[in-house]
């Protein structure tokens, strides 16, 4: 570790304490930022937000038992059957046999919305008008920044998964 990480570390100021705090400052605020976003794109979706981080979850994770679901939300298996329950209802996601232990069942996403022109996109379109400010949010850093901001963003939720797995 070099000096000025050290200090950092250690409290002793300089500026590279003072950017890790304005990045947990930040931290925080992105985290309420997102609660927010997702209560706001449930309501839209219909969904309350528990259903909604479900669909999200099978969106982003492909196929996943119960089990899995309830681990990876930390739901009880009860809790996930009734979620699991009311989305399929909506249409939007389908039981079927595990592919290798055919007593098991898998969730699957069926009939997500998308926005239009979004192919490709990690999220149903549930919020028009969201891809565009982001477009443009990042049409503003180079190649090279963007590749340090993917980074970045990957290992950080790296180490939010490890925490959240950690604390139970």
């Amino acid at each position: 570790m070099d000096d000025a990480e050290g200090a950092a570390r250690q409290g002793d100021g300089g500026r590279r304490s003072e950017l890790y705090d304005a990045i947990r400052d930040d931290g925080q605020e992105l985290a309420a930022s997102l609660i927010r976003l997702l209560h706001s794109a449930a309501e839209n979706s219909h969904l309350n937000p528990t259903d909604f981080q479900c669909l999200v979850l099978l969106r982003l994770g492909g196929p996943l038992g119960p089990g899995e679901i309830a681990a990876r939300l930390k739901l009880a298996t009860g809790t996930v059957t009734s979620v699991v329950d009311r989305l399929e209802r909506h249409g939007l996601v389908q039981r079927d046999r595990h592919p290798d232990d055919r007593r098991r069942v898998v969730v699957r996403p069926v009939g997500l919305p998308t926005e239009a022109g979004a192919a490709g996109t990690a999220g149903p379109g549930i919020l028009p008008g969201f891809r565009e400010p982001m477009v443009d949010l990042h049409d503003r850093y180079s190649e090279a920044e963007l590749e340090t901001i993917a980074d970045w963003l990957h290992r950080v939720g790296g180490v939010l998964r490890t925490f959240a797995d950690r604390a139970r």
